[in-house]
Order: C-alpha cells, then structure tokens, then sequence
C-alpha cells in the first residue's frame, strides 16, 4: 500500500468517525462562528471530493481553484448544489466515492490530490469534533430548573 492510499484510508476513517459522534440532534445546528452545519460541513467535502475524481479521470481538465477568491466562490457554489441532501445521503456518497478514490489512485498522486481529500478530510474532522466537544462541555456545565421553578 503506497503513502497516499495509507493516508487516504486513515484520514477518510477518521472523518467518517468524527461524523459518527455529531449527534443526529446537533447535525443541523450550525457550528459558532461559521455559520455552516456538520452536514454542510460533510457536504462540502464530499463536493471536493467529487472534484478530485473528476480531476483523476480528466487529467487535462482545469485544476481545482487555488486562490482564496475563485475557492470562496466554488465553495458557495458546491454548498448551494449540495444544500438538498440528508446527512444520510451525504455520508454514503462520502463512502462510495472513498472506494471509488482508492481504485483510482497512483502511486504518486499530484499535489493537489491532498488537498482535495485527504489534507482536506482532517481539516473538518478536527471542525466537527472540536464542536461536538464544545457542545458537550456546554450541555454538562447548563443547569436545567425543574419545570415547577420555571412557572
């Protein structure tokens, strides 16, 4: 197994697990300070993660955006396209498209690989479990009034 497929594996294992802990409760609430969703969150990797299989299998098609501009407006496109699935849906896309992605891989995949998947997978997990654990910690330190107080 080369580097690349190690990492791919490892890294889409780690996502799919932090995907797992959100809460079916917690996974449209949107995440503070940005505003988008877990499933948003699953959804616009699952978008990059198209992207680079559209990219292995047109190798001299356009490369994905680079520069902060054209990836904001491809991004805010791709959330928009993807806006109608369910988390459901979006994991097994996510799923499907590992086996598809690890079918296709060379030995040596070009850099902008990482960056559609792999780099790009351990960014969000570490965006969902940080706010699974936030939302944690703050559910253990609420203090709930009994409903008799409230009235």
């Amino acid at each position: 197994m080369t580097r690349a497929e190690q990492r791919l594996n490892s890294n889409h294992g780690r996502l799919m697990h932090a995907a797992r802990a959100v809460p079916p409760r917690l996974r449209g609430v949107a995440i503070p300070g940005w505003g988008w969703t877990p499933r948003d969150v699953l959804a616009h990797v699952l978008a990059w993660q198209e992207e680079a299989m559209r990219r292995l299998g047109h190798p001299d098609g356009p490369l994905p955006p680079r520069r902060g501009g054209e990836t904001d407006a491809w991004n805010a496109a791709a959330r928009e396209r993807m806006r109608g699935l369910t988390w459901d849906e979006v994991v097994d896309r996510l799923e499907t498209n590992h086996h598809e992605l690890r079918t296709s891989l060379g030995a040596d995949p070009p850099r902008w690989f990482g960056t559609c998947t792999y780099w790009h997978y351990t960014e969000h997990t570490r965006s969902l479990l940080t706010f699974v654990q936030t939302v944690a910690a703050q559910s253990s330190t609420m203090t709930v009034a009994p409903i008799a107080v409230q009235s």
